[in-house]
């Protein structure tokens, strides 16, 4: 069905309607190209050229030299380079300390065999694969959004949409060997298929989303949550194979593990013992909300960011549910946010927020034109402040950083 048409579907398929006095007046952004599908390959586009941009002034700004490399890979990034290259270590007879190679096997498989896959067209530096698959993974999460906003209402949504999925400050990652924009391109189109009714399909995506970063396995939840209004409402059984294939990559993964070292909760000790990733039920939050958050005690910016990203995501799931988005979006939307907020290592990063996907369908789709643009050239300016930032703080004082006095 074509994207523009999709508003005159019945609510009882998930999809809601829109008025007529509502529909733009003008071409949209990509009505105006050869083929619509171009406009957010375009934004995306943009945004590598701001984050390349920000490498070249961050060098100015902190008297560095640092190459592209050096801005590219960091924290996280290197875990997956090392995975992609070497695999996952033998069996120890005890946990190591921190650092060392069995700690790599916390970090999901899909993401570093995708770089493998890459390496072998660079003459296996690893490097170059991790560039190659960051702008694969973020050339298809642009599209794949603008497509689920696209299909969940008409292209005017998608384009503002997709503008302030790409100006987030969690779209740093598309400049970083990151798996969150894979994981945002599985995600988005596994929920699009749903809204489909591709149960299949949507349930396939699901899987490999699942063998790709442990939060996404909300989608077995919301996958869940759309099998049964499928049934109540339609007899639909077959939906029921969504929700079934969704877990199937973290549950082989974590079979995989637990054979491998002989300790099916080896990820969550790993988990907890070297990133403190754990259920806290919304402490974190609740200290970063009351500033008294102890890592970020001599950082008062940072925990500005992390108030930032949760005031975000939260008037974000409000407009989402305003906006009456189908019932995959808002039920994945609200499944992860819930699950960022009640993790203590999750918790208001940006990069998590950015996997929310249905928080800017709904601003896209609610907030005025007077208020749009200016939310996204704020968003942009924190985009390109943390592309700058982040790679230099462990080594040298931001340009806002100063020393703490007793």
């Amino acid at each position: 069905m074509p994207a523009q048409d999709v508003g005159t579907r019945t609510r009882s398929e998930g999809t809601p309607t829109r008025d007529q006095g509502e529909r733009p007046t003008r071409p949209t952004f990509s009505d105006r190209l050869p083929k619509p599908w171009l406009f957010p390959l375009l934004v995306f586009a943009s945004v590598w050229s701001l984050i390349l941009a920000t490498w070249r002034a961050s060098n100015a700004i902190y008297h560095t030299s640092m190459s592209w490399h050096q801005y590219f890979v960091y924290a996280d990034g290197s875990f997956y380079l090392w995975i992609a290259q070497h695999g996952y270590v033998p069996a120890p007879h005890h946990l190591p300390p921190a650092g060392t190679p069995p700690a790599q096997a916390a970090f999901f498989p899909l993401w570093p065999a995708l770089i493998r896959a890459f390496s072998y067209l660079t003459g296996h530096n690893f490097v170059v694969a991790g560039l190659i698959a960051t702008i694969v993974s973020g050339a298809a999460a642009a599209p794949a959004v603008w497509a689920l906003a696209a299909r969940s209402r008409d292209r005017w949504l998608a384009d503002r949409a997709v503008l302030l999925f790409c100006a987030f400050p969690g779209a740093m990652v598309l400049g970083l060997p990151y798996s969150e924009p894979l994981g945002v391109a599985l995600t988005a189109f596994s929920l699009l298929a749903a809204v489909n009714r591709r149960w299949l399909l949507a349930g396939f995506l699901a899987l490999l989303a699942t063998a790709e970063h442990p939060t996404l396995i909300v989608l077995a939840g919301a996958l869940g949550v759309v099998a049964l209004h499928a049934i109540w409402t339609r007899r639909e059984w077959r939906s029921l194979a969504a929700p079934v294939l969704a877990p199937m990559g973290m549950v082989g993964y974590f079979a995989w593990l637990g054979h491998r070292y002989r300790d099916y909760l080896f990820w969550p000790k790993l988990e907890r013992r070297y990133w403190q990733q754990h259920i806290d039920w919304g402490h974190r939050v609740v200290h970063v909300l009351t500033w008294t958050f102890a890592p970020t005690a001599h950082r008062p910016y940072v925990n500005a960011m992390f108030v930032v990203m949760i005031v975000l995501v939260v008037v974000g799931v409000a407009l989402m549910i305003a906006a009456r988005l189908p019932l995959p979006v808002s039920a994945y939307t609200v499944l992860i946010v819930i699950s960022l907020l009640i993790s203590y290592g999750a918790g208001p990063k940006p990069r998590f927020a950015w996997t929310t996907i249905g928080i800017f369908i709904g601003a896209a789709a609610k907030l005025p034109r007077w208020l749009f643009w200016p939310v996204l050239v704020v968003s942009a300016g924190m985009l390109a402040f943390l592309v700058g930032y982040w790679p230099h703080h462990p080594v040298n004082p931001a340009p806002l950083q100063r020393p703490v006095t007793s």
